[in-house]
Formats: structure tokens, C-alpha cells, sequence
């Protein structure tokens, strides 16, 4: 079964563009085949993509050398969201709307506030909210823009900085820009 999800995932990329890979993979117990696509990142020194936990969580997870997204302190992971199956959002303010109430319906205390804006490599502009917890919760930044593939497929572009605390949080967020402004 590996095998396959490994084979279609290499077709699959064989015909992705430059800035979404496209990918497919046989989803747990069921042996269906599960489509999802994430943004291609440059290489950041000092982080690494696991890919394992990308086909898991259906996104580009990228961990620091030595740690795994699922053990390290501090996370960064890009997604691009099909439109078309975000019937609700019927632009990035309505998708951004839906994103932070959801947010705030796993941990009502976040502060939630503007961050820089940011831009990336093809000029994309990206609108950017800090997600901070009064008490427990992890310190998140998230920026938004939209992208239109070759084929004119259309996605949200989510980049998210997750660390379990502030410390990691500042540390990683050289890295964290060094992915969205090099993004194509």
C-alpha cells in the first residue's frame, strides 16, 4: 500500500506547476485516493520538510533539523486551499473571517491582532494576524493571500508560524519570512 501512495504521488508531481504541488495519496483504511495540494517552499537553512506528517496534515510541514513536526517546539507549514471546495468563502476576507472564528472556537482566549503584512518573491501580498494565548495555547502567526495556478486553479495561501511558546515563537520568525518571501 506505501508503494502505491508513494507512486501516485510521484505522478502527481509530475504534472504540478512550479508554485503548487499537486499531490495524491491512498487515504488510511479506506484505499481511496485522497487529493490535496500544498505550496512548493524553498529550502530555509536550519529547517526541513517531514514529509510524512505533509501527506498527513495535507500541507507543506516544515521542522528544524534534528526534530520532527510532531516533536519540535516550533512548526512552520504552508497550505494551499482549493476554492473550489470552500463553497462558505466567497473571498480571502470571507475565508480569513472563517479561519479565526475557528480559531477562537478551539481556544476562546486568543488575542487575535494585525501583523506586518508580507509579500513574497512574485509580489504576492499576504494580510497577517498574530494569534496570542492569554493562558495555554500555542503562539501562532498566519498570513493569507490567494494564488491562481497555470491551469487557473484557484487556492488560499496559508503560511503558519506554531510554536508551544513565545521564545521559539521570536526565534523561529526569521525563518518563517525567509519561507513567504521566497515563495514563487
Amino acid at each position: 500500500m506505501r508503494y502505491i501512495a508513494i507512486t501516485c504521488i510521484l505522478i502527481a508531481s509530475t504534472y504540478s506547476n512550479a508554485e503548487i504541488l499537486k499531490q495524491s495519496t491512498v487515504c488510511g483504511e479506506t484505499g481511496e485516493i485522497c487529493f490535496f495540494w500544498w505550496p512548493k517552499l524553498n529550502p530555509i537553512k536550519g529547517w526541513s520538510q517531514d514529509m510524512p506528517q505533509s501527506v498527513n496534515y495535507k500541507s507543506n510541514a516544515q521542522a528544524p533539523n534534528g526534530y520532527t513536526f510532531a516533536n519540535a517546539e516550533t512548526v512552520i507549514y504552508a497550505k494551499a486551499i482549493y476554492k473550489a471546495r470552500q463553497p462558505k468563502s466567497k473571498n480571502l476576507a470571507e475565508f480569513i473571517s472563517s479561519d479565526k472564528q475557528s480559531f477562537l472556537s478551539r481556544n476562546p482566549s486568543l488575542k487575535i491582532t494585525n501583523a506586518d503584512p508580507a509579500e513574497d518573491k512574485a509580489g504576492r501580498k499576504y494580510i497577517g494576524f498574530d494569534f496570542t494565548p492569554e493562558k495555554t495555547g500555542n503562539w501562532e502567526r498566519v498570513l493569507y493571500s490567494e494564488e491562481t495556478d497555470k491551469d487557473k486553479n484557484e487556492y488560499y495561501l496559508v503560511f503558519v508560524l506554531s510554536s508551544r511558546n513565545k521564545t521559539g515563537f521570536e526565534q523561529a520568525l526569521s525563518a518563517y519570512k525567509g519561507f513567504v518571501a521566497t515563495y514563487e
